[in-house]
C-alpha cells in the first residue's frame, strides 16, 4: 500500500526535526554517523558547508535504518540495502544529485573500514550515474570585462578578477583574507577542497588593484576581502555608489548565500543575466588553456590532483579552437623539396 501524502509529509518533518536536534544519533547507525561526524569535523577538517552536505544523508539513512546496525551493511547484502536506500531517496533526482549522495556515503563506509568498523565496503560495487549532455558555458572576454568595469566598489572588482583569473571557487573566494597576499602581494594563498592549500601568483593587475583597495581601506590583516553587511541607498541596476553601511562585519566571511546574492548584484548592476559563479572558473581555465596550450599548467591554476580532471572538465575548447590550432600549422608542402613536389600535393584545378 502507498503511503499517503499526508504520511509521506509526516515523515519529512520528523526527519528535518531530527536534524535539528540530532536525535538521529540516539540510533546504532545514528551513533557511528556521529562519530564519522566529528572526524571528518576534526580530523579532516571539513568545513561548515561541508558538514552540513554530508550530514543530511547520513542522517536520513540512519533514520530509515533505526533498526539495523552498521554489521548488517556487510556486503553483498549491505550492498543491496544501500541500493534500495539511494534509489527510494533519490532515484528520481539529477544524475549530479545521486553521484553526490553516492559520493558521501562512499567516504562514510571508507571511514568505517579504515576504523575496523566493518570487513568490507558496501559501496565498492556500486556505479556513480554518467552525467550525459554536460554544458558548461564561458563568459565572453567583453563580458568580463564589462562586468568588473560596472563595479562601484573596487574590492568587488578585486574580487571579480579573482574569480575570472585565478579559477578560484566560490568557498575559495569566501576565504580570502588580506593576511592570505603575501608581504609583496604577488602570492595568494588559497585554501581549497578537501583541506589543501595552494600559493597562487597573483598577476600585476590584481596585485595593484589590491595595493590601492588596501591604501584607501586599511584593512587589517586578519579582515576578509568580502563580509557580511547592510547597506542602504544602493540601487545595484544603476551602480550607484552606497550611500552607507548600516551594519558590517570583516572579521567573518560571507556565508554561501550571501555570496551568491553579491554575484547576482554585480551582475544586475552590469545589465548581464544571472548565470552560475562556477561559470567564472571554467571561463579562468579555458581561456588560461587557449592563451598558452599548456595543460600542466592549467591543471596548477586548476588545483586539481588529476591533470585528466582538468582535461575532462575544463579544457572548454571548441571547433573554432582546433581550426585557429590548425590553421597555425606549418603547410605540408612547406616540406617539399621542389616545384614538382608541390604541385603533386596542390594540382592546379581543371578548367
Amino acid at each position: 500500500m502507498q503511503p499517503t501524502l499526508r504520511e509521506l509529509a509526516e515523515a519529512a518533518r520528523i526527519q528535518r526535526q531530527a536534524m535539528r536536534d540530532k536525535s538521529y544519533r540516539s540510533t546504532p547507525l545514528g551513533l557511528e554517523v556521529a562519530r564519522y561526524y566529528r572526524w571528518k569535523k576534526n580530523e579532516w577538517g571539513a568545513t561548515s558547508t561541508t558538514l552540513r552536505d554530508y550530514e543530511a544523508p547520513l542522517a536520513r539513512f540512519a533514520l530509515e535504518h533505526a533498526d539495523l546496525e552498521l554489521h548488517d551493511f556487510e556486503p553483498p547484502v549491505g550492498t543491496e540495502r544501500l541500493r534500495e536506500f539511494w534509489d527510494g531517496g533519490w532515484g528520481d533526482r539529477s544524475p549530479r544529485t545521486r553521484a553526490k549522495v553516492l559520493s558521501i556515503m562512499r567516504d562514510f563506509f571508507a571511514w568505517a573500514v579504515r576504523e575496523g568498523k566493518l570487513h568490507g565496503d558496501p559501496t565498492a560495487p556500486m556505479r556513480s550515474p554518467k552525467r550525459r549532455g554536460i554544458e558548461r558555458d564561458t563568459f565572453a572576454p567583453e563580458n568580463v570585462l564589462r562586468l568588473i568595469l560596472a563595479q562601484p566598489r573596487l574590492r568587488d572588482r578585486i574580487a571579480l578578477m579573482l574569480l575570472f583569473r585565478l579559477a578560484l571557487r566560490k568557498s575559495e573566494l569566501a576565504a580570502v583574507q588580506f593576511k592570505h597576499f603575501g608581504h609583496d602581494r604577488r602570492r595568494l594563498r588559497v585554501y581549497g577542497k578537501g583541506g589543501t592549500v595552494a600559493n597562487v601568483p597573483v598577476p600585476d593587475e590584481i596585485r595593484l588593484a589590491l595595493a590601492e583597495h588596501i591604501a584607501l581601506e586599511q584593512p587589517a590583516p586578519g579582515e576578509f576581502l568580502l563580509y557580511p553587511e547592510r547597506t542602504t541607498g544602493a540601487d545595484p541596476r544603476t551602480g550607484r555608489r552606497f550611500a552607507g553601511v548600516v551594519w558590517e562585519d570583516r572579521s567573518r566571511p560571507m556565508s554561501a548565500t550571501a555570496l551568491h546574492r553579491w554575484w547576482h548584484r554585480c551582475l544586475d548592476v552590469a545589465g548581464l543575466q544571472h548565470r552560475p559563479m562556477h561559470e567564472a572558473r571554467h571561463t579562468a581555465i579555458t581561456e588560461f588553456l587557449r592563451a598558452t596550450g599548456n595543460l600542466k599548467l592549467a591543471q596548477q591554476l586548476a588545483r586539481h590532483a588529476s591533470i585528466q580532471t582538468t582535461a575532462d572538465v575544463y579544457g572548454h575548447l571548441d571547433d573554432v579552437d582546433l581550426e585557429r590550432a590548425l590553421d597555425q600549422l606549418a603547410p605540408i608542402a612547406t616540406a617539399a623539396d621542389n616545384d614538382s613536389d608541390r604541385r603533386q600535393l596542390f594540382p592546379p584545378p581543371r578548367s
